[in-house]
């Protein structure tokens, strides 16, 4: 299934990791957890135990300049002649939320403030969205080293596993 990376998003050590501000130029970053990674710093969190979502991150926290590149993330889709940003993903319901992009609105002739959704099933939105990108935005104060567009899917065929 698809994973819907909607965050601030880091590299150090060529890894990946989402993070945010601690404080005064620390950053907290966490990824998915791997044994080799608390040989480089990373920590397993305390409580994650009793806590289901911690259970499978790690952290570490960081300086500004020991972080490699910084950007922002929005995943959008092509759906019925439109732009949609990826909003999330319902898993008991096996839903995906699209939300229009401004020009889209205007398309379909919606109010600028008008915050109406699509809720698709997951199957449909496979099928008939065309194509998946993510936009990667600079974040101010931090090096900007990455593709701004990545396709995951375009004319159809996946580029990256679903």
């Amino acid at each position: 299934m698809l994973k819907i990376k909607n965050d601030n998003y880091a590299f150090f050590k060529g890894i990946e990791c989402r993070f945010w501000k601690v404080e005064e130029n620390l950053y907290r970053l966490q990824t998915s957890f791997k044994e080799s990674l608390l040989s480089i710093g990373f920590k397993r969190y305390e409580n994650c135990k009793t806590n289901e979502f911690l259970s499978d991150k790690v952290f570490i926290t960081l300086s500004a300049e020991q972080i490699q590149s910084a950007f922002q993330r929005e995943n959008y889709c092509n759906y019925q002649d439109g732009k949609y940003y990826l909003e999330n993903i319902i898993l008991k319901n096996n839903d995906i939320i699209l939300s229009p992009e401004l020009e889209t609105k205007k398309k379909i002739g919606l109010h600028f403030y008008d915050d109406r959704r699509i809720h698709l099933p997951y199957e449909l939105f496979v099928n008939e969205v065309t194509d998946i990108w993510e936009e990667r935005t600079p974040i101010k104060g931090f090096k900007f080293d990455v593709e701004p567009i990545v396709y995951i899917k375009k004319d159809g065929v996946w580029l990256v596993e679903e």
